[in-house]
């Protein structure tokens, strides 16, 4: 990717990936950011569908030596997508990893359950939406969860994602919306010019205020 097709910063490439998606007209869409980041890029794709923003969590299971790589990912009610254990020695060593992500997903999504919107998911279409997929395991966990509800479908939305991730996630979803899929992929910070670590403050406020936004559009609209 040239430097000219960097996206600025997460607000910026969330406006870019809204425009796309409002083009695929989804039925009765509810959009969900992956925390912490993904809330940033998923406010402004909320805000163009005027519908709600939710969370949707997993992190991403991995070894102390090695937390870039991801074994898999767990969800904080225990959806366990697994994907290499190549480097797992024993397991116990796989038991402590999976007890590790999973006490990191419970207080991720404790840290957000008292401002989560109430929704009504019965034939809706969920957008899942993230900064960027590098691996695909904490999105692709979220997914394979919300398959077991009666959403009508589910869509993973990014502005970047490696070649042939879009493949890989249609096992997962119904639909798949990038914006890039660069052959050469590092890592997703490299992507931006700008992409500040984001706190759990600012993505609780970023929850917050679209959701608010939304109710007061809603009753300007009656």
């Amino acid at each position: 990717m040239e430097l000219s097709q960097l996206f600025q910063d997460r607000q910026t490439a969330g406006a870019q990936l809204a425009e796309l998606i409002a083009k695929e007209q989804p039925v009765h869409p509810i959009v969900y950011g992956v925390p912490r980041g993904g809330l940033l890029v998923a406010a402004p794709v909320a805000q163009r569908l005027a519908c709600p923003l939710d969370v949707a969590i997993a992190k991403k299971i991995t070894l102390p030596h090695n937390s870039e790589l991801a074994l898999g990912a767990i969800t904080p009610d225990r959806h366990i997508l697994r994907q290499d254990r190549s480097e797992v020695s024993n397991c116990q060593e796989w038991t402590d990893a999976v007890q590790r992500a999973h006490k990191k997903a419970c207080e991720l999504l404790q840290a957000f359950q008292p401002i989560r919107p109430k929704l009504k998911i019965n034939g809706a279409t969920a957008i899942l939406v993230d900064d960027g997929i590098a691996t695909g395991a904490t999105i692709a966990a979220i997914a394979a969860e919300m398959r077991m509800l009666p959403y009508q479908a589910i869509w993973i939305a990014a502005p970047v994602a490696p070649i042939g991730m879009s493949t890989l996630l249609l096992t997962r979803a119904d639909r798949i919306i990038l914006l890039a899929e660069p052959r050469l992929f590092g890592s997703v910070s490299s992507f931006y010019n700008h992409f500040p670590e984001v706190t759990t403050f600012e993505a609780l406020s970023c929850l917050r205020t679209v959701n608010l936004l939304s109710i007061l559009h809603n009753l300007t609209d009656r």
